[in-house]
């Protein structure tokens, strides 16, 4: 929060301290956050910081919006009261995107972090979002605190009742790993737009996360009915605990009912499992390829209209002569070569015969000698 409004003074922000009572922090938050509803998106980190201070503070309950009667005084009633507009005056500020631009503003810190590592291993940072929608299916995701405590809200004159959510951690680790999985599930020739990085868009988000827990719950039910199936092997001639238990077994089953059907064998559900993951890998396989296939026949497309735009391969000398951090191309040799190895290693890998490696032998230091013994 601090770190966010340190340009405040630039926006004409006004700050808030200690000493101020929860009747003019609640005044001087609202000001703030009419003034920020206006700006862009990035400048809605800020928004997101000031959301958050007010709701957490619950400095909020000393609007002037509530009547003096009114005890229960709740974040989305108060949002709804006040009325903030969102892009120009032409979207109410719903709870959830609230909520969302909250989650933008402690989610900023963590892909900065996250994109300074990718850098200092010479990667590719990940795209930041660029509006509120793209955030909204990753809200499940985000972890709270767990050692939070309400402030104290209880006057004299208005005690007022609080009961919320605690406020979200500071590292989101979880948000940061999903956003990178579906962003690395885009085929490679459609991550950018206008030379730029994108962000995941919320259908994007939805589906890859619709597609994963179907994987899931298949693979949750295919292991139940094999723990049935071992269930029903271990129990294969046993007695009915009781005597109305075998009459419930030996009574026909309702004629309303459809007959269940056989409980397959563990050698059926291991063929069914097996073929399942064999249906898997050639997805994964043919898509990895596809994705092979595409991204080095845009690189070469680049070359190519690079090279017939500036009629020299002097130009591609002087791309490589600048110093752009993590979007440099001084190595670009050594990586299309490095390339190259890995796709002959792979090509070896598919038509030549497997070898598996030989078991790695345990071995013990001899502390005296300091030599391996095998």
């Amino acid at each position: 929060m601090t770190e966010l409004l340190t340009v405040g003074p630039t926006l004409g922000l006004k700050a808030t301290s200690e000493d101020m009572s929860p009747e003019q922090r609640c005044s001087v938050g609202i000001q703030n956050i009419e003034l920020l509803c206006d700006l862009d998106w990035r400048g809605r980190l800020m928004l997101g910081a000031e959301l958050s201070r007010m709701k957490w503070s619950g400095d909020f309950t000393r609007d002037n919006v509530w009547r003096s009667d009114e005890s229960a005084r709740s974040w989305n009633e108060w949002l709804k009261r006040r009325d903030f507009r969102l892009d120009g005056g032409e979207k109410a500020m719903s709870e959830e995107s609230a909520n969302t631009l909250v989650m933008w503003s402690v989610l900023y810190t963590n892909f900065a972090a996250e994109n300074q590592k990718r850098a200092e291993r010479g990667l590719l940072p990940l795209p930041l979002p660029t509006s509120v929608s793209q955030l909204r299916p990753y809200q499940s995701m985000m972890q709270r605190v767990d050692d939070w405590t309400p402030p104290n809200l209880v006057q004299a004159a208005t005690p007022s009742a609080f009961e919320m959510q605690p406020p979200f951690a500071e590292h989101q680790p979880q948000v940061v790993a999903a956003w990178q999985e579906v962003f690395e599930s885009i085929p490679p020739d459609k991550r950018t737009r206008k030379g730029e990085l994108r962000p995941p868009t919320k259908s994007e988000s939805e589906d890859y996360f619709r597609k994963k827990e179907g994987l899931r719950q298949l693979k949750e039910r295919e292991e139940r009915e094999i723990e049935e199936a071992k269930q029903d092997a271990l129990t294969v001639g046993s007695t009915p605990a009781s005597a109305k238990r075998q009459a419930a077994a030996a009574a026909p089953p309702p004629p309303t009912k459809k007959k269940a059907p056989p409980k397959k064998t563990q050698a059926e559900l291991k063929a069914e499992q097996r073929a399942f993951q064999v249906q898997q890998d050639v997805r994964d396989y043919r898509l990895k390829l596809n994705n092979l296939q595409q991204s080095a026949e845009s690189l070469e497309a680049f070359i190519k209209n690079t090279l017939a735009r500036e009629g020299s391969e002097s130009y591609l000398r002087e791309l490589r002569q600048q110093e752009m951090g993590v979007y440099s191309v001084s190595d670009d040799v050594a990586k299309l070569r490095d390339a190259v190895v890995v796709c002959q290693s792979i090509y070896e890998l598919i038509t030549e015969l497997y070898s598996r490696p030989e078991p790695i032998s345990r071995h013990e230091v001899d502390p005296q000698t300091a030599t391996v013994e095998l």
